[in-house]
């Protein structure tokens, strides 16, 4: 993420999701899966969502009742190139601009749904490939939001579960590649996850 201060405003410029990268280990309703997004998938959208004049707002944190810009506006500039979905705009919300000054802008994600996906288990772990998505808003993260993707950002889950999920994605780096261990693995993570959203 490139982020230039101006007097009472921040240009903000960077990848919302690298297509063909997997995500971190994350957890849904369905349990523990790696997911990635398909070249060309974001592209598919834009276009429809120009068809349709249907706008992509750029929220802070994912939060609807902070829209900091929309591609309506000619200071917002969102597309899919040969690395991912790239964002570039202008924000002029004190706020944004302060943490910007402080450092405390972390990076990019997005919300969407999913419309084509696959999914194929590869030794013992569910693996999620979107084909195709609607796409809703990208989401510029503050520092207490920690992304799903190493470099950019997709599903950001609640700061109070990443407490103790970061740590067990950082016991999956070191875990062996074994079948057998990857399994062990996707259960203690599916567990413990779900204690912690009990808990909140």
């Amino acid at each position: 993420m490139k982020v230039e201060i101006r007097s009472d405003s921040v240009v903000i410029d960077g990848y919302v999701n690298a297509v063909e990268r997997n995500s971190k280990l994350m957890c849904g309703k369905d349990g523990a899966f790696v997911e990635k997004i398909s070249e060309g998938a974001f592209s598919k959208a834009l276009q429809r969502n120009k068809k349709f004049n249907r706008e992509v707002r750029v929220l802070l944190n994912h939060n609807y009742g902070r829209q900091l810009a929309s591609t309506n506006e000619s200071t917002t500039k969102i597309e899919e190139d040969n690395i991912g979905l790239r964002c570039k705009c202008e924000v002029r919300d004190a706020e944004v601009v302060q943490m910007a000054k402080e450092g405390k802008l972390a990076g990019w994600s997005f919300g969407f749904v999913a419309l084509s996906e696959k999914n194929t288990d590869i030794d013992g772990v569910r693996h999620r490939e979107i084909r195709e998505l609607e796409l809703r808003e990208v989401s510029i993260l503050d520092n207490t939001r920690i992304p799903a993707y190493n470099g950019t950002s997709v599903e950001i889950r609640e700061t109070e579960d990443f407490i103790e999920i970061r740590e067990i994605q950082d016991e999956m780096e070191v875990t062996s590649n074994t079948t057998k261990e990857k399994k062990k693995f996707n259960q203690k993570f599916e567990q413990r996850f779900l204690k912690i959203r009990a808990n909140l």
